[in-house]
C-alpha cells in the first residue's frame, strides 16, 4: 500500500510538472515543453533518489542497501528520462534544430564549439537512456534476489554515472539553446550536492564503525 502511494504521488508530480511546462510553453512548442519538463523531472528525481541513502547514513551511521522509497523515486526518474530521450530525439535530432542552434546560431559560442557540444550532449543523453533501462530492470525485489546483494549493488552504482551524464547532457543543450543561468546552475548544483552528501555520509559511516570497534575492544 505504501509503494502504491509512492507511485501515485510521483505520477501526479510528473503529470503536474509536464502540464505546467506545456501550459507555459517553457520550451516553445508543446513537444519542446514536455521534453524540457521530462528532462528536469528526471534530474530532480534521480538526485532525490540518490540522496536518500546518504541522508539516512548521516543520521544512523549505517549504509542503506535497499529502500523501496529510493527505488520508487528512481523508477519515475527512469520513466521521465526515457520520455525525454524519445521527445528530445524528436525535437533536436533533425536538420532544422542543427541549423538553428549549431550551424547558424548568432549567439556565442562559435559553430565549432556548438558542434562539439551537440555531439557530446547527444552521446551522453543516449548513454543515459541505456543506463536508465538497466536501472529500471534492477528495480525489483526479484532482481535483487536473483543477482544477490553485492552484484545488485555494484550494478546499481550505474545510477551515479547516469546522474553525472544527465548533468553533462543538460549543460550542453542549455548552452546551445542559450537558456537562463538559473537552469545551468541547477544542472550543476544537483549532481554536486549529491556528491557532497555521499562524501559526508561515507565519513559518517566510517566514523560510526570506528566508534563501534572502540566500544567492543
Amino acid at each position: 500500500m505504501r509503494r502504491l502511494s509512492h507511485h501515485t504521488l510521483l505520477a501526479g508530480l510528473t503529470l503536474l510538472g509536464t502540464a505546467v511546462a506545456v501550459s507555459a510553453e517553457a520550451g516553445g512548442s508543446a513537444r519542446e515543453s514536455a521534453s524540457l519538463a521530462s528532462a528536469y523531472l528526471c534530474l530532480v528525481l534521480l538526485s532525490a533518489a540518490l540522496s536518500i541513502g546518504p541522508v539516512r547514513a548521516l543520521s544512523s551511521g549505517r549504509p542503506t542497501l535497499n529502500s523501496h522509497l529510493r527505488r520508487d523515486i528512481g523508477i519515475w526518474a527512469g520513466l521521465n528520462g526515457l520520455a525525454h530521450v524519445w521527445l528530445g530525439t524528436l525535437v533536436s535530432m533533425n536538420a532544422g534544430y542543427v541549423t538553428a542552434f549549431v550551424k547558424t546560431a548568432a549567439a556565442p559560442p562559435s559553430a565549432g564549439v556548438r558542434n562539439w557540444l551537440f555531439s557530446v550532449g547527444a552521446v551522453a543523453g543516449y548513454i543515459v537512456g541505456v543506463l536508465l533501462l538497466l536501472l529500471l530492470a534492477l528495480s525489483s525485489d526479484r532482481a535483487l534476489r536473483r543477482l544477490g546483494a553485492p552484484r545488485w549493488k555494484r550494478l546499481q552504482r550505474a545510477s551515479y554515472l547516469a546522474l553525472a551524464l544527465t548533468g553533462l547532457h543538460g549543460l550542453a543543450f542549455q548552452v546551445l539553446e542559450t537558456r537562463g543561468a538559473s537552469l545551468i546552475v541547477l544542472l550543476a548544483a544537483l549532481p554536486l550536492g549529491v556528491l557532497a552528501l555521499h562524501i559526508a555520509a561515507r565519513r559518517a559511516v566510517i566514523e560510526a564503525r570506528r566508534e563501534g570497534r572502540s566500544l567492543s575492544a
